[in-house]
């Protein structure tokens, strides 16, 4: 994490009411680009090879394609991600693939413009979000993954307008069940959508089939769209479902997160982290 400021207030993140609009600006406490190198540095020498960004609102650190061109260049890192709600994208999205950044993660909760802005706590443009999609893709983000997080009753009624507009596109779709990220939902699992429900709504308009994980510890659950003949066509691309309530996949993961004060935390609930500064 670069920052933990955000321009969006989410509900299930940093919802407006109990968030202040100041929250995270303050750059005293954060790690400067020096630090971050020497963390990434160590981390690489004891075999981390995959590094991705994020924040608050990553795209909110000035200066950051300086920061993405000097991690690239670290001996061991072989990928190097970010992720982002795509509302800054459209101007500094060239810049960050220049400076070396390989791929692209975009919060997407929905394509209706009003839910959108409803969702994103009354701050966010479905439109602004498209228009850096675009820039990305110009730009040579070739296959860039969308997470939208389901909630029931909430915009549940996105997800087959979504898998339409991303479908044949080259991007990878992933669904998220609701869960308590920002400690500020209770839990409520009355608003939880299964993601084993989400496959059995698109499977109603989209045939899909199973595929293989690319990796160990991976979180999401990848389906293909089935072609002629019912097999997967890799031209369609592939949507994900990342089950964190219903299927935890706690047993093999293998991630760590390294707070915008230099706390490393070994668990995305852990209350407590290990100070590195």
């Amino acid at each position: 994490s670069v920052i933990e400021a955000c321009n969006f207030r989410c509900d299930y993140c940093m919802p407006a009411d109990r968030v202040p609009d100041d929250y995270g600006l303050d750059s005293a406490s954060r790690l400067t680009f020096d630090e971050i190198e020497t963390l990434v540095r160590g981390f690489a020498r004891v075999g981390i090879r995959k590094l991705r960004i994020t924040g608050g609102e990553p795209l909110l650190r000035r200066n950051l394609p300086e920061l993405v061109a000097r991690l690239v260049e670290v001996p061991g890192i072989e990928d190097l991600a970010l992720t982002t709600n795509g509302s800054l994208l459209a101007r500094q999205a060239r810049a960050l693939r220049e400076a070396g950044l390989q791929r692209l993660t975009i919060s997407l909760d929905a394509l209706d413009p009003e839910v959108f802005h409803r969702l994103s706590g009354g701050r966010g443009e479905v439109s602004k979000v498209l228009d850096g999609v675009r820039a990305a893709e110009d730009a040579g983000f070739d296959s860039i993954k969308f997470n939208c997080v389901i909630q029931r009753g909430i915009n549940e009624d996105q997800a087959i307008p979504l898998v339409e507009h991303f479908r044949g596109s080259g991007h990878v779709l992933r669904f998220i069940e609701y869960m308590d990220v920002g400690a500020t939902n209770q839990w409520r699992m009355d608003e939880v959508l299964p993601s084993a429900e989400v496959v059995k709504r698109l499977q109603t308009e989209f045939p899909l089939v199973p595929l293989q994980a690319t990796a160990p510890g991976e979180t999401a659950e990848r389906w293909g769209y089935a072609g002629s003949g019912g097999r997967h066509d890799p031209a369609l691309g592939e949507v994900g479902f990342i089950s964190s309530v219903t299927q935890a996949f706690c047993g093999d993961c293998n991630r760590a997160r390294l707070s915008m004060d230099g706390k490393l935390f070994l668990c995305l609930f852990a209350g407590q982290g290990y100070d590195l500064r």
